[in-house]
């Protein structure tokens, strides 16, 4: 594994122990240090990123950016609880920019890696990726709503709780597809 790889893997698990991180180390370090140290993380990610990512990538960096740059400014606790909604609202945003203009994000990734795809799924994946876009708004107001909570809550919400409706909703689409792919009379290979 090259170093290139090695870091993208432990930024994912940064990122998905976020909540974790905030919730213990509140206790011993003040908010603008989290801020700083999300924005080092951020900044690190830029770094790296390959040229197929960058035309999506780049605008959500430097959103997650910006923000990381107001919660380190204004070390404001509050502030560092919003960064999961930020998170999903700007996904939310790039899924739904994508279809407005072009193929659905979706749609992009699989024909980037070559995936054979019938003639069916463009309008499958168009669907999919609005109802990625609805998910994304949902959880997004879940974590702001679970950021009026107590920490507790709020890490148990955007650490835990989160994860799992990504999980239910993967699992509940690749049912769903495998039923679509039936009665469509499409393979499943």
């Amino acid at each position: 594994m090259n170093r290139s790889t090695v870091f993208r893997v432990l930024f994912i698990a940064c990122l998905a122990a976020y909540p974790f991180i905030i919730l213990f180390g509140l206790n011993h370090l003040p908010p603008g240090f989290f801020g700083i140290a999300l924005l080092i993380l951020l900044a690190m990610r830029f770094g790296i990123l390959l040229p197929s990512e960058r035309p999506v990538l780049l605008p959500m960096l430097m959103v997650f950016i910006s923000y990381a740059l107001v919660a380190a400014i204004s070390a404001n606790q509050t502030m560092l609880l919003y960064y999961p909604a930020v998170v999903n609202f700007t996904l939310c945003g790039v899924f739904l920019n994508s279809l407005r203009i072009g193929d659905p994000l979706l749609l992009r990734i699989l024909r980037a890696r070559n995936w054979p795809l019938s003639e069916h799924a463009p309008k499958y994946l168009y669907r999919l990726t609005g109802v990625w876009a609805g998910f994304f708004v949902l959880n997004g107001l879940i974590s702001i709503w679970s950021s009026t909570q107590s920490l507790e809550v709020w890490t148990f919400y955007n650490g835990f709780l989160s994860y799992c409706l990504v999980a239910l909703l993967v699992g509940v689409e690749y049912l769903y597809r495998r039923y679509y792919k039936r009665q469509m009379g499409v393979s499943s290979s």
